[in-house]
């Protein structure tokens, strides 16, 4: 559904990094890593901001992203977000 690269395996506990992808939502790219939260168990977003945006454009690409990831039925625990 998010078109993730396939990296990890879902049964595999040490299989952290699960998938990656670039995305483009209202003009503001990103890469976006998939990575199960050992702490946790449950799963992270890393967002990578690949230019300078404004705020209210990273938070409607947050919020797409995890509502995406949260429709594949994937509970989102944290995100991290770098610019």
């Amino acid at each position: 559904m998010l078109g993730l690269s396939e990296i990890g395996r879902l049964g595999d506990d040490w299989d952290e990094l699960f998938g990656e992808v670039r995305r483009t939502i209202a003009g503001v790219s990103a890469n976006v890593g998939v990575w199960r939260d050992v702490d946790s168990q449950g799963w992270r977003l890393d967002i990578d901001l690949l230019a300078e945006s404004g705020d209210s454009d990273v938070q409607n690409l947050l919020a797409e992203v995890q509502a995406e990831v949260e429709a594949a039925g994937v509970q989102v625990v944290s995100i991290a977000r770098r610019r």
